[in-house]
């Protein structure tokens, strides 16, 4: 095994007019580890034979993305020549029997493919165009509500209950007046006329025709 498992690597980023942008946040991953950097700069990564997938992010920019795909090392051949099959399942287990491009140039608004075997010594690595990337809609954060003053309702005074209506007497029959009996008048009786005494006859007077006269009663 004559390689390490680190490799070093560089990322740059540029615009579609191919101006370089520096300090961009890069991302950098595969099966093995994950890495935070600033384009511009060159770091170690670790050696796998899976894809390295890269993402660099600027504001106001579309995300720069790319994938750069490791190739055999001559250190895992010589390996392979001298330790055979052995020699070679070690550098493939660990990674160290791989390379990564050295230097790759990333594009923002673009997805570019970077292949280990298109590159020349350690030149910068273009890449191959694959897709397209979109800037992220800002969020819109909707205003406030406005506050809408709610008036209350007019406060109704209670009608009040109407007094309860006092029972009418019931009107009774005027009783009748009271009339004195009156007791029916009596008759009078008569009065008494009192009879004028019959003469007594004189003894020894003698009775007259006029005497006898008067005693009877008158013709009708």
């Amino acid at each position: 095994m004559t390689h390490g498992t680190q490799q070093s690597v560089k990322i740059e980023t540029l615009t579609e007019a191919g101006k370089t942008v520096e300090g961009a946040n890069c991302t950098l991953t595969n099966d093995r580890n994950g890495i935070v950097m600033r384009s511009g700069e060159s770091v170690s990564v670790r050696r796998s034979g899976a894809l390295l997938n890269i993402e660099c992010t600027q504001p106001g920019l579309a995300p720069a993305s790319g994938q750069a795909i490791s190739r055999v090392n001559t250190g895992m051949v010589g390996n392979i020549l001298i330790g055979g099959v052995l020699g070679a399942a070690i550098d493939s287990g660990t990674g160290a029997g791989f390379n990564y491009p050295s230097w790759m140039q990333l594009v923002f608004g673009e997805v570019r493919s970077f292949d280990r075997s298109g590159q020349t010594g350690d030149q910068a690595l273009a890449g191959v165009r694959i897709g397209e990337t979109r800037l992220a809609a800002p969020s819109v954060v909707p205003p406030p509500p406005t506050a809408i003053a709610v008036t209350p309702p007019p406060q109704v005074a209670p009608t009040p209950a109407p007094a309860p209506t006092p029972p009418v007497a019931e009107e009774k029959p005027a009783a009748p007046p009271v009339v004195a009996a009156v007791p029916p008048p009596t008759a009078s009786a008569a009065p008494v006329v009192p009879q004028p005494a019959p003469r007594a006859a004189a003894s020894g007077a003698r009775v007259s025709m006029e005497d006898l006269g008067a005693l009877l009663p008158a013709k009708p």
